[in-house]
């Protein structure tokens, strides 16, 4: 009995119309690039993690998917879903940058306490940054940002993207901490769980140094990178001011971990958030 199925009907219906060229075509590129189940694409290079969250008594208070895809055109796209379990929040993120991760447009769908709270896409030239949302809260807003120069980071919130904040760090600049500006936010609150609405962003960045981190998914010869306490900003409870310390490595600038003081809601303000698997 002839098995008949899609493919093998359009590959009929192409044959007969081109005499078979269309198909030696198509056959003759998928073998150029190698594709099929389990192969991947000759023009993006992709990776993907899992982060965990981890409070200061030691134990799972969230987790974070990322993928990470760097296309031909040089453009970078992180797409994350993260899951914040003391603060009930979730939050769906697709970010695209150029090659030297300078934000292009991003989506951000967030839920609170088990409900639904706002969406946003955002578009950023160099000269504005323009954002359509709808919140439960406040309904629908148009929104637009004029920009004096490009911006250079989008902070939407998943751990992973914290790292994208580093590729401002001048390196040439014999300044140990530098002023980070031409920045912008999703939200203002330290979960991100509002809007998403866009602000400007500002703080500082600290190069350590280069230390080799192991983690369970091996050793990364990492750089260590700090977001020291800024003037005036919050502090804890018990006095400790707000600062992140974070582990990167170059030249893709991909998470592998960070340690939070005076931000989280227990009694020390202390986190932590450790990159427990890895593919690329």
């Amino acid at each position: 009995m002839l098995e008949l199925n899609r493919r093998s009907l359009f590959s009929a219906a192409t044959m007969a119309m081109a005499g078979g060229g269309a198909t030696s075509m198509a056959n003759a590129a998928d073998k150029k690039n190698n594709l099929g189940p389990g192969k991947a694409s000759p023009y993006v290079r992709n990776m993907r993690g899992k982060i965990l969250y981890i409070g200061d008594d030691d134990q799972e208070r969230g987790r974070e998917w990322f993928s990470f895809s760097f296309r031909e055109d040089g453009q970078i796209t992180l797409r994350a879903f993260c899951e914040i379990d003391d603060a009930r929040v979730e939050r769906d993120v697709v970010y695209t940058m150029s090659s030297d991760f300078r934000p292009l447009d991003c989506f951000v769908r967030l839920h609170s306490r088990g409900q639904f709270l706002g969406t946003g896409w955002i578009r950023i030239t160099d000269t504005s940054a323009d954002c359509e949302v709808f919140n439960t809260t406040f309904g629908r807003i148009s929104q637009s940002i004029p920009l004096t120069e490009p911006a250079l980071t989008l902070g939407s919130h998943p751990l992973a993207c914290d790292a994208l904040v580093l590729p401002g760090y001048n390196h040439k600049n014999p300044e140990k901490i530098q002023a980070r500006s031409g920045g912008l936010s999703t939200s203002p609150l330290l979960d991100g769980a509002s809007g998403p609405l866009l602000s400007i962003s500002t703080g500082l960045i600290e190069y350590v140094g280069p230390e080799t981190i192991k983690t369970a998914v091996g050793t990364f010869d990492a750089h260590h990178y700090r977001f020291p306490p800024k003037p005036g900003a919050p502090t804890h409870a018990n006095g400790t001011p707000t600062s992140e310390d974070i582990w990167v490595t170059h030249p893709d600038y991909t998470f592998v971990r960070a340690e939070v003081h005076g931000y989280l809601k227990n009694k020390t303000g202390f986190g932590r958030y450790e990159l427990v698997e890895f593919e690329t």
